[in-house]
């Protein structure tokens, strides 16, 4: 169980901290233990808020390669956990990974917030999508564009600030919801 884990050494020992260096990058399942996931999900979130506040407050304009490309590169370490992490808890669940999905979805629902209403990346993720017809971009750029820009606007990148707080709490509420009839 999680509990009888030192976390110290589990956080040492964590294999999500570093990309895999398996063949295509295939996770190393054998060394994966339960108690990697809530610190591996603590330090990719908080290490994809770093990466983001730093794009969203880049001095210079907005550009396709100044915050669109690192916004895509942002999140090794979530991604990493994420992956692994809900293809288990779908198909190989047993109460340490239901508690660690229970105590992480209203965290990542406030994670996804933290990004997508983010006032100052929305307005570099715009600047973007309004200056698309001048950019010199291939077609998948140009549709990562405004892939992004859809993301941020159905997310409600435009609400006031109080509607973003309002949609913030319903959101915790609905991830807290999903994950107990999940469970259910």
């Amino acid at each position: 169980p999680v509990s009888q884990q030192n976390p110290r050494k589990a956080t040492e020992s964590n294999p999500f901290f570093k990309a895999s260096e398996l063949y295509m990058m295939y996770p190393p399942f054998d060394q994966i233990k339960n108690d990697h996931y809530a610190p591996a999900f603590e330090r990719g979130m908080s290490e994809q808020i770093a990466e983001v506040e730093s794009i969203a407050n880049n001095a210079e304009p907005a550009t396709f390669e100044n915050t669109l490309l690192p916004m895509e590169k942002s999140g090794a370490t979530l991604a990493r956990v994420s992956r692994v992490f809900y293809a288990l808890s779908s198909a190989h669940t047993n109460d340490d990974i239901k508690a660690v999905r229970a105590d992480v979805a209203p965290k990542l629902s406030a994670h996804s917030d933290a990004i997508l209403l983010n006032s100052a990346l929305f307005v570099r993720v715009k600047a973007i999508h309004d200056a698309l017809p001048e950019l010199d971009l291939d077609a998948e750029s140009k549709r990562l564009v405004t892939e992004t820009y859809k993301d941020f606007i159905g997310a409600g990148a435009q609400l006031s600030p109080e509607d973003k707080e309002k949609l913030k709490a319903y959101n915790s509420e609905l991830a807290t919801l999903t994950t107990q009839f999940s469970s259910n």
